[in-house]
């Protein structure tokens, strides 16, 4: 997560050009944790993800509802309202730098994971959103990762649907042999989606 500057006193925080000095040309921006804990706004996200493009560099926009959202059925409102302030002023040219994470707040380090079926509505609903907002070539090509407590057990489920392109892992990526089963997974011709 970046500051949306590149230069002046931002204490603590880390500047793109820091990133790109070191080789860095992906970040990520909305994740929940910063939407939550630093109240990072879509206006603010919104500023790190042009400013990143703007450099040249690559995002992963992350959007998600909080258990409540999901429980008041608002997780298409939710996820609508932060794509469309997240990407504002993202010219179409530019959304091959974008990656759109999908990450249900109540699913992050809890051990729930949205069902597979869950996950790929919601999956089909952003690109729909996206294919609005950009047409549908473009919302086709845009990858769109799952990220909500990915493990070894759920990632054949999850990977089987057509609008699951990847995963953003959490905490399955600090043990070497569920993170290794998760990167390497090879689709299993049963559960393909057709």
């Amino acid at each position: 997560m970046i500051t949306p500057e590149t230069h002046g006193a931002f204490t603590g925080a880390i500047s793109p050009l820091m990133l790109q000095s070191m080789g860095i040309l992906w970040s990520l921006a909305g994740h929940s944790e910063r939407r939550i804990i630093f109240k990072e706004t879509d206006e603010y996200i919104n500023k790190q993800c042009r400013l990143l493009i703007s450099l040249g560099m690559n995002v992963v926009l992350c959007v998600g509802e909080t258990e409540a959202e999901f429980e008041q059925n608002l997780v298409s409102a939710v996820c609508e309202v932060q794509l469309k302030k997240g990407l504002a002023g993202i010219a179409p040219k530019d959304m091959d730098k974008v990656v759109i994470a999908y990450e249900p707040v109540w699913a992050i380090g809890t051990g729930k994971v949205a069902t597979p079926e869950i996950a790929q509505e919601v999956h089909a609903m952003c690109r729909g959103i996206l294919a609005e907002m950009y047409g549908k070539e473009i919302a086709d090509k845009t990858r769109i990762l799952y990220g909500g407590s990915v493990t070894p057990e759920s990632v054949d489920g999850l990977m089987a649907k057509p609008d699951i392109d990847g995963s953003l892992v959490g905490g399955a990526s600090l043990d070497a042999s569920k993170f290794s089963r998760i990167i390497n997974f090879v689709p299993k011709p049963e559960l393909v989606a057709v």
